[in-house]
């Protein structure tokens, strides 16, 4: 028994799957199935049973299942401790995430992290909300950096809050104003962000709720083409507060509150599958991000 076969065995529970269990951990699927029939000879049972085109535990398996997760975590454990110990920690981690986390998040985040752990190879993909949930779930990677997101099978760590807020131009008419009312806004050219997401469905229903009619100039999916719009005084937004905070520093956009308007948090939130085993790359990564919350919130 070895950890390969272990490692095999717990990524099959986990997938319910050969194939794709080869491809995340860059085999052959006849070599995942040979690492399996070797733990099976040597536990002197069978592990998994097929029924159809799917692939479920045996009781045996059942009850194995937590063993193995200790066995490898105690050996990744052991492995990093050694690595500490020679100041060099070695590993990949794959990561989603949703898009305003990749474009105004990740970069600092992965600056610093790669400046502790250079020898830590980072792969990420960006998608929704939805995808990055789906990809977790389907455990296609160990991390997701999501918004608001819930589901039975997913833990869930708070890691920093965001808001979305209204964002005008230099020299609006709202420039001297600390707080301006939803009437207000109604009067104003409006650029709508993300349409159907929760942001918007949230600032719609405001205007609906207090029966006023928005006048909407402009649509757009993208928080860079809308900011853009309105430097270029053809409107103002309802932003994530993250996206803008480089701009409001710097006098190129300004922040304004919106009275009679829900507040509308939807916090970051790192996101894991609950039967994952953190440990190793995955445990240093959380003890990161913990660490570059406290300094960021």
């Amino acid at each position: 028994m070895n950890e390969e076969q272990i490692e095999a065995f717990i990524f099959v529970a986990l997938t319910g799957s050969f194939s794709k269990t080869a491809d995340l951990l860059y085999l052959s699927q006849p070599t995942v199935s040979m690492r399996i029939k070797a733990l099976e000879n040597e536990l002197g049972c069978k592990l998994f049973q097929r029924t159809g085109n799917s692939i479920t535990l045996t009781r045996e398996g059942d009850v194995f299942l937590p063993y193995a997760k200790r066995v490898l975590q105690s050996l990744q454990d052991g492995q990093m401790a050694v690595q500490r110990s020679h100041g060099h920690l070695e590993g990949e981690l794959v990561i989603s995430a949703v898009f305003v986390a990749a474009f105004y998040i990740l970069p600092e985040l992965v600056e610093t992290f790669t400046s502790h752990y250079p020898k830590i190879k980072l792969t990420i993909f960006t998608g929704h909300s939805h995808q990055v949930l789906d990809m977790v779930l389907h455990h296609e990677v160990s991390f997701g950096i999501a918004r608001a997101v819930n589901h039975p099978q997913i833990r869930r760590i708070q890691l920093m809050p965001d808001e979305m807020v209204l964002a005008i131009y230099p020299d609006h008419p709202f420039q001297d104003l600390r707080q301006v009312t939803l009437e207000d806004v109604a009067r104003e050219k409006l650029i709508l962000f993300n349409r159907g997401s929760l942001d918007w469905t949230l600032v719609n229903g405001a205007f609906s709720h207090h029966q006023l009619e928005k006048n909407v100039v402009m649509e757009a999916d993208n928080i860079e083409v809308v900011k853009r719009m309105v430097m270029q005084r053809l409107g103002i937004a309802f932003l994530p507060r993250f996206s803008i905070r480089e701009d409001v520093a710097s006098g190129r956009l300004r922040e304004v509150e919106v009275l009679s308007l829900p507040r509308i948090n939807r916090n970051f939130e790192l996101i894991y599958h609950k039967e994952a085993t953190i440990s190793g790359v995955m445990k240093t990564f959380i003890d990161f991000l913990m660490a570059y919350r406290g300094d960021v919130t």
